[in-house]
């Protein structure tokens, strides 16, 4: 067997030239390293790094191309590391020790008390109550509380299916609440995909909320309604650190232009002014150089269907809303 670059001799196990230094598995290792830059972009990284693996073995040690990916394979290993260090078993450790019921509510897949079990976010959840109880009464109080709870519990289950490290939500009385993601560095897609789960999260409480209301007729409810679907619309707002701006990260232009023309249109049809700062924060996104030129049409869809039920959520409970929240019982 002979170099086709310089007609070299090549020993069997050979993974380069001898002679030009050329690479036997060229056209192998551009393909591992265009699947494996998909896996990263979709943010598949156990794949990733297998794709990186494999690569590896077919690159000469000395080489610049090892050295790289071995740093990559490197990189991964310690964020999913770190993951593993943080995850559920970490905070059990910061657990209040609640006991074998609620570990036995978590082993059979009780998400949402996960953050309950760490006593830094039961307190500051407990001040924030207080706060919103002295100016709207002890139901709206909670009921808020716990909507803004869900919400960071999504952007916290969509950092765990990815496999990476997530502290419990921390409140702060009066402001809302944030988690905190470390050491990560996100690809576009996984980015959208946790930026945008917190207000699913924040949908799904609110319209269970605004379904209390209409069965038990309990105008409270309505209240906790109206304002979940209200502060996860703001959050959609595509600037800063808001979730819709991350939600946008992963969109083409053409597909911000279509969340534009959404928002829009429902800021016509519904005259919420939250809809209208959307499309302003996407006009602005139309002209920033962080869109993609490969379309995430999930992403996209996503995101209109956040838009269409959160301002129908805000609609449906306008009339409740409009009552004193101190009159929790009526």
């Amino acid at each position: 067997m002979s170099c086709p670059a310089c007609g070299g001799d090549l020993p069997d196990s050979a993974l380069a030239c001898p002679q030009c230094r050329r690479l036997i598995h060229t056209q192998r290792l551009e393909g591992l390293a265009a699947r494996a830059k998909e896996a990263w972009r979709l943010g598949h990284f156990a794949e990733e790094r297998a794709l990186w693996a494999e690569s590896l073995a077919l690159l000469p040690e000395d080489t610049l191309q090892h050295r790289t990916i071995g740093a990559r394979v490197a990189e991964i290993d310690g964020m999913m590391g770190a993951a593993h260090g943080t995850s559920h078993e970490g905070w059990k450790k910061t657990s209040m020790g609640a006991g074998p019921i609620l570990l036995l509510l978590l082993s059979k897949g009780k998400f949402l008390l996960l953050g309950l079990t760490k006593l830094s976010t039961l307190v500051t959840m407990f001040l924030s109550i207080g706060v919103y109880w002295a100016v709207y009464g002890w139901a709206l109080a909670a009921g808020v509380v716990i909507s803004i709870y869900i919400h960071e519990m999504g952007h916290v289950a969509m950092i765990r299916r990815y496999g990476f490290p997530a502290s419990a939500p921390m409140f702060i009385p009066g402001l809302g609440a944030f988690i905190q993601l470390r050491g990560v560095r996100l690809p576009p897609i996984p980015d959208a995909r946790i930026g945008l789960a917190g207000p699913v999260y924040g949908l799904c409480a609110a319209a269970a909320a605004l379904g209390a209301y209409y069965v038990t007729g309990v105008k409270v409810w309505g209240v906790i309604a109206h304002f979940g679907a209200w502060i996860n619309l703001f959050n959609l707002i595509p600037v800063w650190q808001l979730d819709g701006s991350r939600g946008l990260r992963s969109l083409s232009r053409f597909e911000r232009t279509v969340v534009l023309v959404a928002a829009g249109t429902l800021w016509l049809l519904a005259g919420n002014p939250m809809l209208a700062l959307i499309a302003l924060g996407c006009t602005y996104r139309l002209f920033t150089p962080d869109w993609q030129s490969e379309p995430d049409r999930p992403g996209m869809i996503r995101f209109l269907i956040l838009l269409a039920s959160l301002a129908a959520i805000v609609a449906l409970s306008a009339g409740s809303a409009a009552v004193s929240p101190t009159a929790n019982s009526r």
